[in-house]
């Protein structure tokens, strides 16, 4: 396999879908701003986040809020993750509290807790 070989499938795989952000868009948007191919930018931010795993990714998360093509899409993206959160947390809790016996806050109170 060639250099050219390698280069080519890596920027096959960080190209995605036309028109379509692979996550939020920030990438695009800044390719198209600077004038480069969206796959560079994130390659350079993929190679970011092995090296400077939390700058790179706090950087693209305030990148992602303060472009304003991609502002919307992040703060839907970051409320759907709240709510999936909120959700699982419910969820988890609920179970323990199946597995412990415990039938909730009625259950704890009448105990005299």
């Amino acid at each position: 396999m060639t250099a050219n070989c390698i280069l080519q499938e890596i920027r096959e795989a960080l190209e995605g879908r036309p028109g379509q952000p692979l996550v939020l868009g920030v990438c695009q948007t800044l390719a198209e701003r600077w004038g480069h191919e969206a796959w560079r930018i994130r390659l350079a931010v993929l190679i970011g986040c092995l090296i400077w795993t939390l700058p790179t990714l706090a950087a693209y998360v305030i990148a992602g809020f303060a472009l304003s093509k991609t502002e919307r899409r992040t703060r839907d993206f970051f409320s759907g993750l709240a709510v999936l959160a909120r959700e699982t947390t419910r969820k988890v809790t609920d179970a323990l509290g199946r597995l412990f016996g415990d039938d909730g806050p009625e259950d704890y109170h009448s105990r005299g807790y």
